[in-house]
């Protein structure tokens, strides 16, 4: 019915303006900022989905810097680590040197002038091995290994054994066969532990010694941890293992781990993702060393045994530096890995793509010049239906 009260047809071409006036602005915004959701609305589970992944993707990039943090550090501390070894074999070719009948004590006590500097270094490079103000091998770091790490030790006999006089026994101490003598009917804890040792050190075994402990009979190793043994054979003669009150078999020193022990890298979007960083201590005292003197003969031969020993701890030590390093360099290839396929999951979520909203930009554009050009014609209708009256 013509009315010119209700022009009908301009408010359809109007409302369709405005859907397709909409459906343009949404389709430049998407072009413009690259994403295909521009808001809530146009994919609110993509956006929950891509948003996650966002975040995952930013903490996986500041886990890829922490796993090169990580590395660094290990750097810097095998780089000291590998000067304390250099250091360790010259002191053992001073040893070497003065343990030799063919220099005198004058020359040894210029070997023990520079065996002492030696000594003086290895801790100042403990001391000078820093990562961001911290000195690695001294046990101040946050990095420090605070395991807790014990000795082997077997504690035998609190009185002095009976022994047939003259009679020889003989006990095997870690594969070291020793004999031990009396000329009396009896044999006090000292002259055990004076044979047992001079038996050790005639085989050049330094790091396992006896000692009288208040009147027991006691075995004690240099050595800590779960690398230290002592392992007793019974032997021959009325002074056995049983005599002396030891028992044959293996002790073992302990490491124990405690929570303080080394530093939780990050190393994914998670705080479950992490890595242990801890590094050893590499001074004198830890490597057992401080107390060596090559001033004599018998005191470089006893360097030779225990030098033999830091050399080993050290070489763990880097060992274990290096093993961690390739940890750090799988687990921060796998990091790269996971940013790059979390972004492309991400791109296949949220990013725009161009042609298709082009498309629908050009179809909206159509769309709304056809709307123009329908409304124009509506509102010039009321004018027409008034030529009837005129």
């Amino acid at each position: 019915m013509p009315v010119i009260s209700t022009n009908t047809a301009a408010n359809t071409a109007v409302r369709y303006l405005n859907v397709n006036s909409s459906e343009q602005s949404e389709s430049l915004a998407k072009l413009a900022s690259g994403s295909s959701i521009t808001k809530a609305s146009d994919d609110a589970a993509g956006l929950a989905i891509a948003t996650k992944i966002s975040s995952d993707v930013a903490a996986l990039e500041q886990a890829s810097t922490n796993a090169s943090h990580g590395i660094s550090v290990l750097q810097t501390a095998d780089g000291g680590a590998a000067n304390v070894s250099d250091i360790l074999e010259r002191m053992k070719t001073l040893a070497s040197q003065s343990a030799s009948g063919t220099v005198t004590d004058t020359e040894r006590a210029y070997i023990q002038a520079e065996f002492e500097q030696l000594q003086e270094e290895i801790d100042g490079i403990a001391e000078s091995t820093r990562y961001n103000g911290q000195s690695l091998l001294d046990d101040s770091s946050d990095f420090s290994d605070d395991s807790v790490e014990t000795e082997a030790a077997v504690t035998g006999a609190n009185a002095a054994a009976t022994v047939t006089a003259g009679d020889a026994g003989t006990i095997t101490i870690n594969d070291i066969e020793i004999e031990l003598f009396s000329d009396d009917t009896s044999m006090t804890v000292d002259e055990m532990v004076e044979q047992i040792n001079a038996g050790l050190q005639a085989e050049g075994e330094y790091t396992l010694s006896a000692i009288n402990d208040g009147g027991t009979l006691t075995l004690t190793t240099l050595n800590s941890g779960e690398k230290a043994s002592i392992t007793l054979v019974d032997g021959a003669g009325a002074l056995n293992l049983t005599t002396l009150g030891l028992t044959a078999g293996t002790t073992n020193g302990t490491s124990t781990e405690v929570d303080t022990t080394g530093a939780d890298i990050v190393v994914g979007s998670s705080s479950a993702d992490t890595i242990n960083l801890s590094l050893p201590e590499l001074t004198v005292e830890a490597l057992s060393i401080a107390g060596l003197d090559v001033s004599t003969a018998d005191g470089a031969k006893e360097a030779l045994s225990v030098l033999d020993m830091a050399i080993d701890e050290v070489s763990n030590a880097r060992a274990e530096m290096g093993a961690t390093m390739s940890r750090f360099e799988f687990r921060s290839a796998q990091i790269e890995t996971s940013i790059e396929n979390l972004d492309a999951a991400q791109s296949a979520i949220a990013d725009v793509d161009i042609a298709k909203e082009q498309a629908t930009l050009s179809a909206a554009s159509v769309k709304v010049q056809a709307a123009v050009a329908a409304a124009s014609q509506a509102n010039e209708m009321p004018e027409n239906l008034l030529s009837l009256i005129r």
